[in-house]
């Protein structure tokens, strides 16, 4: 007998680890994935660039329709899983998520690795920004969502344990309490270490 299809959402500022994520646990158990911004550039729905913040800028209003079709479509294959991932992916309405994992990282470790993406200090710093204020975990509390949220701290931990993490949770119904909202704060954290002036003028 089929199972209805579970739809993941795997969230967070760029940097944290969402497209490796996603895709180790295909390696793990049978998924299907849409990364929203991959997907978003090669159906050229971004249509204008940002040379400030060199990104594009999607029109959400074309493209969403075209993302919960492609959701239909994919369900028409029966798998049992559809991992979503990007950091815009609180664009999906809460009826098509099923599970919501925002990925986290300190500001120290997330500037590395955005470094090492070759992006600008500007870019760098809104991005830091925005996952010191917890951006991404905020627009889907914003929702508020019956289905359950977990955010992982990704700083020093694996891709692969990461990826368990997650499918304990999913497929071994793990209650994943450790990894319950709200554990992760890095305002506070740099409060106390009186570093916020590091990342905010």
């Amino acid at each position: 007998m089929y199972l209805k299809m579970k739809n993941i959402i795997i969230s967070g500022t760029p940097g944290c680890g969402k497209t490796s994520v996603a895709k180790e646990i295909s390696n793990l158990i049978d998924v299907k994935i849409i990364s929203l911004n991959e997907l978003a550039v090669s159906d050229n729905f971004s249509f204008e660039y940002d040379t400030e913040r060199k990104t594009f800028v999607v029109d959400f209003d074309i493209f969403l329709p075209y993302v919960l079709n492609r959701i239909e479509e994919i369900k028409q294959d029966k798998p049992t899983y559809l991992i979503i991932e990007s950091h815009f992916s609180d664009i999906i309405p809460e009826k098509f998520i099923d599970y919501t994992f925002i990925l986290r990282c300190d500001p120290d470790e997330l500037f590395k690795r955005l470094e090492k993406k070759n992006y600008d200090i500007k870019k760098i710093t809104e991005n830091i920004q925005a996952e010191i204020l917890g951006n991404c975990i905020n627009y889907f509390i914003q929702k508020q969502m019956k289905s359950p949220i977990f955010e992982i701290d990704t700083t020093n931990i694996t891709i692969e344990t990461v990826a368990r993490t997650i499918v304990e949770i999913i497929v071994e119904n793990n209650n994943g309490e450790n990894y319950k909202i709200g554990k992760v704060d890095w305002l506070e954290k740099l409060f106390e270490e009186d570093r916020l002036k590091e990342f905010f003028d």
